[in-house]
């Protein structure tokens, strides 16, 4: 009698290995099945990093930007067109001095300072001729080495017809503008005579101030920290994209489920009005829109979401078609459910996969068509720069070898729309499985 062997263990291959047993899925929530599928592709989720860090940096622009581009009482016109690294300084410190020089008597001279003095301590000497028609005056500053921060010396206040030994006269007031290396040690002479006491006013400017910021990505034309202006510009895409496209998908879903379920001639009134529309480039009905209407943020929103609602229309009614044929329609239908609960609670639900790449895909399409207009001129005011001005801003610069002020606004653009694609392409993968690709 021969034993029957037992098969109730896990299956044998030719080679007499065991096989691992299938990865089981049940009981696994779609979301979650989703998320694990999702994370197979590290190009898609590299496109999710850089997704979430740019939809953070456009949410939290005012909080972050080192400089609020639309301020003007941050913006200095005169740091304008500033290369990336450059820093912002704050106005160089000045310091006036007082030196009352008596010709009568040699000696000390008596220092005041009128107000701060953010340079040295100032002690100095005055010694006349002896025909009183010369004065060599020597100042030290204490310490020593904080007179290498002075960057200009105004010398005023001499007697009338004197002259210094060092520097320049103005062209067409009294002062004189005084190098500082000469400024330890120079001569005030006077052909007719210094018999009188006088004030020596002397104006010493710093080198420099401190750092107010620096400007990574430089400045535009403006005077614009550049770093900033793309933060909000950022913002401002991403807020048309997103906006357009949910209005964009609400009325393209609701018009391709009313479409698909009563079918007949609302069908081929609807669908014909899509093609119509489909036939015409998309950026040439968006440039005929804001032509007629005007440039504004609320306006490039209403063409982009004229310009999108058929997309989402003919994806809703092609998906629709297909569900509403099915056992539940029917079971819903004969419990006399309202036409509005059976599309929108019982058929929309299973259209939705569709529905959120094609609405992924077109918020990058829609960031890429307002670019195109605000690049254009039609798009954006100027109060409120997307990242289509911000370049269209710059362009004049480029042959000016100024590049930063168009290439690093271009460059944020291009990684938003790549990351959105990355993650649109890898949900089609996933939520359509007759495009999964092998490997």
């Amino acid at each position: 009698m021969t034993d029957i062997a037992d098969t109730s263990g896990p299956p044998v291959d030719p080679l007499g290995t065991a096989a691992a047993p299938e990865k089981s899925v049940r009981g696994q929530s779609p979301w979650r099945r989703v998320a694990s599928d999702f994370v197979e592709s590290w190009v898609a989720v590299l496109g999710l990093i850089l997704l979430l860090i740019i939809i953070f940096v456009a949410v939290m622009a005012p909080i972050i930007s080192p400089q609020n581009p639309y301020d003007l009482n941050q913006i200095r016109v005169e740091e304008s067109r500033l290369p990336p690294g450059a820093a912002s300084m704050t106005t160089p410190p000045t310091q006036d001095i007082d030196v009352a020089i008596d010709p009568t008597v040699a000696g000390p001279l008596s220092i005041t300072f009128n107000g701060e003095a953010p340079f040295a301590s100032v002690t100095g000497e005055a010694t006349p001729n002896e025909d009183a028609t010369s004065i060599a005056v020597s100042l030290t500053f204490d310490p020593p080495a904080t007179i290498e921060r002075v960057a200009r010396v105004r010398v005023d206040g001499l007697p009338r017809g004197a002259e210094l030994s060092i520097g320049e006269k103005h062209s067409f007031r009294s002062f004189w503008e005084v190098p500082t290396e000469g400024l330890s040690q120079f001569d005030i002479t006077d052909a007719d005579g210094i018999d009188a006491p006088f004030t020596l006013e002397i104006e010493a400017v710093g080198t420099e101030g401190e750092v107010l910021m620096t400007y990574w990505l430089g400045t535009d034309g403006q005077g614009r920290d550049m770093l900033s202006a793309i933060f909000y510009g950022l913002e401002i895409s991403l807020r048309v994209g997103v906006l357009s496209g949910i209005f964009a998908l609400a009325i393209g879903m609701s018009m391709g489920l009313i479409a698909a379920y009563y079918g007949g001639r609302i069908d081929s009134v609807i669908m014909r009005i899509v093609d119509i529309q489909l036939s015409f480039p998309a950026i040439l009905v968006a440039l005929i829109l804001l032509a007629i209407i005007g440039r504004g943020v609320g306006n490039v929103i209403l063409a982009l979401i004229i310009v999108q609602w058929a997309y989402y229309a003919r994806t809703t009614r092609s998906a629709a078609l297909v569900e509403r044929n099915k056992e539940y329609v029917e079971a819903a239908r004969c419990l006399a459910l309202s036409t509005p609960r059976v599309l929108f609670r019982h058929i929309l639900p299973n259209c939705m996969p569709p529905l959120i790449v094609i609405g992924t895909l077109q918020v990058a399409n829609a960031i890429a068509l307002e670019a195109t207009l605000s690049f254009l001129g039609i798009g954006m005011p100027l109060t409120e720069p997307s990242l289509g001005l911000l370049i269209a801003n710059g362009f004049d610069f480029m042959l000016s070898g100024r590049y930063w002020i168009s290439v690093f606004p271009g460059v944020a653009l291009l990684i938003t729309i790549i990351a959105i694609n990355l993650v649109g392409d890898q949900l089609r993968d996933i939520l359509n499985p007759r495009l999964r690709r092998d490997g």
